[in-house]
């Protein structure tokens, strides 16, 4: 394929980046109820200057991030002729959140967000829009993904999560700190409180923040929404509380059964100079799932979606390796599929029956 044959073109992304502050002009924002009763956001984009569009793609933000960050991405995708919808996880965004002080990010388990996406499909907010169905995440909206998948397989056709969560870096500590720590302070009444290294919300690159991306102006778009459109955007630094239940939720994510149950495709694109998720357990995670495309963006930030257009473009190539950007999307790759098996001949489906029977109890 050429560069002039490859989508998205080079004019579709350079509209997209200019634009990507401003929602498109057929955007809905609305909340609905989750099965607790709390109100959780969301957006559609549904591409209405296309008269069939070829499926919907479905936006999870990750920690600390809010639909309108993604808004790049919703064009790119529009152009191509792609229905969007999006979800405020709850505890950020503008979703409900369990902790009356807004900067702490807090959550009380992370079973409520899958959940939360499971009515996001069941309240026919996303069931009205055109199939297929693909999810696409980032971080921790990626390991909502993931869990999801192998839960409630059959709700999308594909999913492609980007840098994803499948533990969290914790650097040179040993598990019994990062462990630890969170577990001692929830049982001294301090799981509200923030953990080393996070504070309120603040602008700008200062500690973890320096370690998202090397676009300076992309970074700086998380900023300006809060800023410019709605301080309640903003959700600060990660609390106890929410370590412990991210720690736990990887936990369950990496059980013995979880990645080889999820049979739905899924393309996995690693930042190759992430440090805030671990990127090891990530590789090793990806080859215990069956229909799995794993690609690493060398030299990328953890925010590859906010990252330099030469490691955007790398996403985008791989997405169009992926799935089929110009028809109806086709996600049967020889390397997601399993090769077929031949049918089995008479004389050894005859010892399969003997087999069969050998086994059988008794009545």
């Amino acid at each position: 394929m050429t560069d002039k044959d490859r989508l998205p073109t080079a004019a579709i992304l350079a509209d997209a980046k200019e634009h990507r502050r401003q929602p498109p002009e057929d955007a809905v924002f609305n909340y609905f109820k989750a099965e607790d009763g709390e109100q959780i956001r969301f957006a559609r984009f549904p591409a209405s200057h296309v008269l069939e569009p070829k499926g919907t793609i479905i936006f999870l933000p990750g920690r600390t991030e809010f639909i309108e960050k993604f808004l790049e991405d919703v064009h790119i995708w529009n152009a191509l002729g792609f229905a969007c919808a999006a979800m405020d996880l709850r505890g950020q965004g503008m979703s409900y959140r369990p902790y009356p002080d807004r900067d702490k990010h807090y959550v009380r388990t992370f079973d409520t967000h899958i959940e939360d996406l499971k009515s996001f499909f069941d309240q026919k907010l996303v069931n009205k829009m055109p199939k297929p169905f693909i999810l696409m995440g980032h971080s921790a909206g990626s390991h909502v993904i993931l869990r999801f998948l192998a839960k409630y397989p059959g709700y999308a056709e594909a999913a492609i999560t980007v840098a994803p969560m499948v533990r969290i870096n914790a650097g040179p500590l040993p598990k019994f700190v990062t462990y630890g720590l969170p577990y001692v302070a929830r049982h001294l009444g301090l799981g509200a409180a923030y953990i080393p290294g996070h504070t309120a919300f603040k602008e700008g690159r200062w500690g973890w923040r320096k370690k998202l991306t090397h676009d300076d102006e992309r970074f700086c778009d998380e900023d300006f929404f809060i800023k410019e459109k709605d301080r309640r955007l903003a959700v600060g630094g990660a609390t106890y509380k929410w370590l412990w239940e991210a720690l736990k939720s990887c936990d369950k994510l990496n059980d013995q059964g979880v990645p080889e149950s999820i049979e739905t495709p899924v393309l996995m694109i690693q930042a190759g100079e992430d440090t805030i998720v671990d990127n090891k357990a990530q590789a090793a995670f990806a080859e215990r799932m069956p229909n799995v495309k794993f690609v690493v963006v060398d030299g990328a930030m953890h925010e590859i979606l906010k990252e330099k257009d030469e490691y955007r473009a790398e996403v985008w190539q791989a997405i169009g390796d992926f799935m089929d950007l110009k028809g109806r999307p086709v996600f049967g790759h020889e390397m997601l599929v399993p090769a077929p098996q031949p049918a089995p001949s008479k004389e050894a489906a005859e010892e399969a029956s003997e087999d069969a029977g050998e086994d059988a109890p008794s009545a």
